[in-house]
């Protein structure tokens, strides 16, 4: 971290001169926070070798509707078995929301990691594994029921299958929620891209609607894109952030 520490310096520098600095939160944190990757290369072939399906078919609406015990043993055993851990990282981002310089954070995680080290302002566009609920009368379920429970969950109030409240592959995202985070982003001088590439889906769907004057990325995966953003520091997001004096 040596190296990085002028550019830390300079980090700081810009976020405290910004004045409505908003955080797009990519793929990159969760996976240093430890959270499950599905999509990680690696972790697909082995899934795809256990079940015969690979994740993208697995975490599908038509698999759940189908197949919904084979489902539950993914979901259960591959995608909420690593939940992630809330690191200073994490916490430095809620201290500069609760000091009023970041206004929001926009992220595809479903781990609700921002919300779980306190930030309040969070767009999570394919919701999370800790909204639960019941298909037909709504009931609303924890995490720790989807856990616990044997086979596939059912509605205690009136036994109908309980859904993961995240969006699966091939679902739309609630454009509500897509049009609220637009607005944020369109109201930000300063944009924060944490563990994503300038390409990735998260980028792509909100780089059209910044007009500030600083983009900031910080991912420890460089891209041919980076050159788009206004100062870049190449390493993990999370170490980054933790190093941030505030």
């Amino acid at each position: 971290m040596e190296g990085n520490t002028d550019k830390i310096n300079r980090l700081k520098e810009m976020i405290g001169q910004s004045r409505y600095l908003v955080c797009l939160m990519g793929v990159r944190v969760s996976s240093q926070c430890g959270c499950t990757n599905y999509r990680d290369e690696e972790d697909s072939y082995d899934i795809e070798a256990k079940y015969g399906y690979s994740p993208d078919e697995l975490f599908n609406t038509t698999f759940f509707s189908v197949r919904p015990g084979q489902f539950y043993e993914f979901y259960r055993n591959d995608m909420i078995n690593e939940l992630g851990e809330i690191g200073d990282g994490m916490k430095n981002l809620q201290r500069l929301e609760e000091n009023g310089k970041l206004k929001c954070i926009i992220t595809r995680d479903i781990f609700s990691l921002a919300k779980r080290a306190g930030c309040r302002n969070v767009y999570e566009l394919h919701g999370s594994v800790f909204n639960n609920y019941c298909q037909h009368c709504g009931k609303y379920y924890p995490l720790e029921y989807i856990r616990e429970s044997k086979g596939v969950p059912k509605c205690e109030a009136c036994g109908a299958m309980i859904r993961p409240g995240v969006s699966m592959v091939g679902e739309m995202v609630d454009n509500s929620v897509i049009s609220r985070a637009a607005d944020e982003v369109q109201k930000a001088d300063t944009l924060l891209a944490l563990g994503c590439n300038l390409k990735s889906s998260l980028a792509d769907t909100f780089l059209r609607y910044f007009q500030g004057n600083k983009l900031i990325l910080v991912n420890d995966q460089e891209h041919y894109a980076d050159s788009k953003a206004d100062f870049v520091i190449h390493a993990k997001p999370m170490d980054i952030m933790s190093e941030l004096v505030l």
